[in-house]
């Protein structure tokens, strides 16, 4: 994969443009746009001569619930996030192996793991304490330097990891650990980083490992999973000079049996038994509940009950499933959303009227869909496959503010570009609400 204008340009359609998040230098996706041949003329000879210069990365803090330190999210500029879409891309082809799986495809596994193994086996939870921060950069690049040889691509991934981010930007000392979150090169990073540690437990025949980011998961006996608890510690430390939380009761770190139960990924695992776990489940209801709030002040209810029905069923965009429930479609607790619906039914008798209520969708009728009929299913929105007269439907739903005859009007590419922010603009609200309710 090279470097050129017309792969940058391809870039930008499809990842940058339709993005609002805005960098350090205050520079917005459109007037980017409206400068792009430039822009890009200048990415390719600064890269091309060794001279690109990453500006320093604004800070975003997203809360992780009362009494834990926020996530620090790095948001780079619009000329940034294009270089590191690039990066992230070569990254992907290099290590194909290393590119994010969602946590379905770990749950999916963990639960046929758990349903086969007797009750005498246990789980052995191992979380990282500050994963990302912690990541040693001398580590991470001799790591990269065993397969790429470029040095110009080399140059690229240590100055964008080496790039501080806020506050810290002026302070003049260049960091030796961390690999910034939120950008579009980070998880390939830290998989990689951990990548001998996942091959030396993967093809260890006594135990079922797991490695989800930052939290390691291991069904084995007693006495295996007992030493593990040791040896895998100890083993994070002197090679990758990372630390585990202490196992032990109350701790993020734990040993327990199957029958005992455990939670990890948002899931409650119990040998054949899988659900949502409890903290998770009740994040749910008040995340529910702050749209409900909502709606109480305002006379348009149209967009709020629009985000509420994206909440119970979720739905399809740049061909990835994106909800609470696609996530949480392997539970076979049908109980749970049974309650989650009464509890929307309660609510929903206090702020809306009958034929709004009648609009309003169910947990439980989207998790038959999604379990028995994803295929056919019109019940959760597919954005991949709507005409223009649909797009034009949801543009009127989600900015109440400009007219029919201004929305009539849309067509073509201008039609596509503002029905993308529309939507990129909820799934963000969605994904971060789902961050919440499963962190």
């Amino acid at each position: 994969m090279r470097l050129t204008k017309a792969h940058l340009l391809d870039l930008h359609a499809q990842f940058i443009e339709s993005g609002a998040a805005v960098g350090k230098d205050g520079i917005r996706v459109e007037r980017f746009g409206n400068d792009i041949d430039n822009e890009i003329a200048i990415i390719l000879r600064k890269v091309s001569s060794g001279t690109y210069k990453y500006t320093s990365y604004r800070e975003k803090l997203i809360s992780k619930g009362a009494g834990k330190n926020p996530r620090q999210i790095s948001i780079p500029t619009v000329r940034d996030k294009l270089v590191l879409k690039f990066l992230s891309e070569l990254l992907a082809e290099i290590y194909p192996e290393h590119v994010s799986q969602p946590p379905h495809h770990y749950i999916k596994r963990i639960h046929r793991t758990s349903a086969a193994k007797p009750a005498s086996n246990y789980y052995l939870r191992l979380d990282i304490q500050n994963f990302y921060p912690s990541i040693d950069h001398k580590i991470l690049m001799r790591i990269l330097r065993r397969t790429i040889r470029q040095k110009q691509l080399l140059k690229l991934v240590e100055d964008a990891i080496k790039t501080p981010t806020g506050s810290h930007s002026g302070s003049g000392s260049v960091p030796i650990t961390g690999v910034p979150q939120g950008l579009s090169i980070s998880n390939i990073l830290a998989s990689l980083y951990l990548s001998e540690m996942d091959k030396k437990f993967e093809t260890d025949k006594s135990i079922e490992y797991f490695r989800f980011v930052d939290d390691m998961l291991v069904l084995a006996d007693y006495s295996t999973a007992k030493r593990l608890s040791t040896e895998i510690p100890v083993l994070l430390k002197s090679k990758r000079k990372i630390k585990c939380h202490p196992v032990g009761s109350g701790s993020k770190s734990i040993l327990v049996s199957l029958a005992e139960g455990i939670d990890y990924l948002g899931y409650h695992f119990c040998q054949s038994k899988i659900e949502v776990r409890s903290s998770s489940y009740k994040k749910m209801f008040s995340n529910l509940m702050k749209l409900f709030s909502a709606m109480k002040y305002r006379s348009n209810k149209g967009p709020i009950l629009w985000r509420m029905n994206l909440r119970i069923s979720g739905c399809i965009f740049d061909g990835r499933r994106v909800g609470w429930l696609f996530f949480f479609a392997q539970s076979n607790n049908t109980q749970q959303l049974k309650r989650l619906d009464a509890f929307v039914s309660q609510q929903a008798k206090k702020v809306l009227d009958p034929a709004d209520r009648e609009r309003l969708k169910t947990f439980t009728r989207a998790y038959h869909e999604i379990r028995f009929n994803y295929e056919d299913s019109k019940y959760f929105l597919n954005f991949d496959q709507f005409d223009d007269a649909q797009k034009r439907a949801e543009i009127g739903i989600l900015l109440p503010q400009k007219s029919l005859e201004e929305i009539e009007t849309l067509e073509g590419a201008e039609l596509d570009k503002l029905f993308r922010k529309c939507i990129s603009k909820e799934i963000g609200d969605l994904e971060k609400d789902m961050m919440e309710v499963f962190s």
